[in-house]
């Protein structure tokens, strides 16, 4: 098993670390070499690493590919490499692409090819997702979640035209919780650029508010009628620090096994994921 990773931000430091210990290689353009060397925790997986200049002369080493880029490059990337193998699983990230429409042309493109691939949509894998799950039905759920921005990195982060913002690059996360665990009316939807307000019911006739803000300091928190039952500086429970292991890797790791031992169709659960974004979108 080889992998393919194509993007040298999250790619090297949360992507490689996670994908180490399921491949025997993983190859990085030598583009990245620079970044690589300056994130000293990397080191110690560089035995794994082959660096290429041109992708046609490794193509055929490759069966996995990972894409962590702006979501306006993947759907290129993902056609560009189909032409070229077929691969076994394409690790892509959330969103799709930069709205609904361009998404929902994405998903036609890997159903029709039959193309096997998952969403890096990695909240399902923490452990206060499984606490909402198994409380939806007797529990009110209220979360808020403060978004400091950072002015020098990824600014398309913030930028809703380029499938940024609170809504299409954070959100989208809990658009995915919300048709997992059957919340299924729309109570309240508020939206401006720095604040993005939900409230949905479910089957069993239970809230859940959703409450999420660009401010000056990270915090999230998870609230029920009677207590705070989870808070932290972000949904993964530990800040993310430069020259240290990102904390995401632990759930990458759950991410990538659970897909690599079973190529789960994603269609269906993903047209329903773009049906509400655009549903959110028109309101």
């Amino acid at each position: 098993m080889n992998f393919l990773i194509i993007g040298s931000g999250f790619g090297i430091y949360g992507y490689l670390p996670a994908v180490y210990k399921f491949t025997k290689k993983i190859y990085l353009n030598i583009k990245y070499k620079k970044k690589f060397i300056n994130r000293l925790e990397l080191k110690k997986f560089s035995d794994k690493i082959v660096w290429y200049n041109n992708i046609r002369i490794i193509i055929d080493d490759i069966d996995h590919v990972v894409i962590a880029k702006q979501p306006k490059d993947q759907f290129k990337i993902v056609k560009e490499i189909y032409l070229k193998k077929k691969i076994k699983h394409f690790f892509l990230e959330k969103p799709l692409d930069i709205n609904p429409k361009k998404s929902n042309n994405f998903l036609k493109f890997l159903k029709k090819n039959k193309l096997n691939y998952s969403l890096g949509l990695l909240f399902r894998y923490l452990r206060w997702y499984n606490y909402i799950k198994l409380n939806r039905r007797s529990t009110n759920f209220t979360i808020n979640w403060d978004i400091k921005k950072r002015k020098k990195n990824n600014k398309w982060k913030y930028n809703s035209k380029q499938g940024g913002g609170l809504l299409k690059f954070y959100g989208i996360h809990f658009l995915y919780l919300l048709i997992d665990l059957k919340y299924i009316k729309i109570k309240k939807y508020f939206f401006k650029k720095n604040s993005l307000k939900l409230s949905f019911l479910n089957t069993s006739k239970f809230n859940i508010d959703i409450n999420i803000k660009f401010a000056k300091n990270d915090n999230f928190e998870i609230k029920t009628e009677n207590k705070t039952f989870f808070k932290s500086v972000n949904p993964f429970s530990k800040k993310i620090l430069h020259n240290k292991i990102d904390p995401r890797v632990s759930v990458l790791q759950k991410y990538l096994k659970q897909n690599l031992n079973n190529y789960k169709n994603y269609y269906k659960d993903d047209i329903k994921l773009i049906r509400l974004w655009s549903k959110l979108e028109n309101e």
